[in-house]
């Protein structure tokens, strides 16, 4: 009875520790560096990250005026595509950048965290001036068995075209 106590209580701790990696600063700073990257050239594997119930809320704010985005996870692949192909066939080179990254773990064991955080990206192309898109991003993401997921995404920017 002892060993499944103690066998219970290890599983717990390793739990509640991985967690607690899961949603460092760190570690989520780097995770959402790399999702930026793969949305940003093209990689396929960007809608990986995404939980199949996300709820997305985009809004831009342009020199040609606003746009938005709403839906799920279809909506979302769909626009980093259009962006993926746009980015492409100007040879665009981007750098993003994160900032006030803000974490509150939710659920217990801390099966998910509110993520929110600045992004400054840049976008360089050939023959056209550079440009920064200034963002203020607000996420929900969620630990699976499969690694972190975004279950929804409220973003607001400006700059850009």
């Amino acid at each position: 009875m002892k060993k499944l106590i103690l066998l219970t209580l290890t599983a717990l701790a390793a739990f509640y520790a991985h967690a607690r990696f899961s949603f460092a600063e760190p570690k989520l700073a780097s995770w959402l560096v790399q999702q930026s990257a793969k949305a940003m050239s093209g990689d396929s594997s960007a809608c990986e990250a995404y939980a199949d119930n996300l709820q997305v809320t985009l809004s831009a704010y342009g020199r040609r005026g606003k746009w938005e985005v709403e839906g799920g996870k279809e909506e979302m692949c769909d626009y980093l595509k259009q962006a993926a192909a746009a980015f492409t066939v100007l040879q665009a080179r981007t750098h993003s950048e994160f900032d006030d990254i803000r974490i509150v773990r939710d659920g217990f064991p801390w099966t998910s965290a509110r993520v929110s955080y600045t992004q400054r990206m840049t976008v360089e192309a050939n023959g056209l001036p550079t440009t920064t898109v200034t963002g203020e991003d607000d996420l929900v993401v969620v630990r699976t068995l499969s690694g972190l997921r975004i279950k929804t995404i409220e973003s607001r920017s400006s700059g850009g075209l």
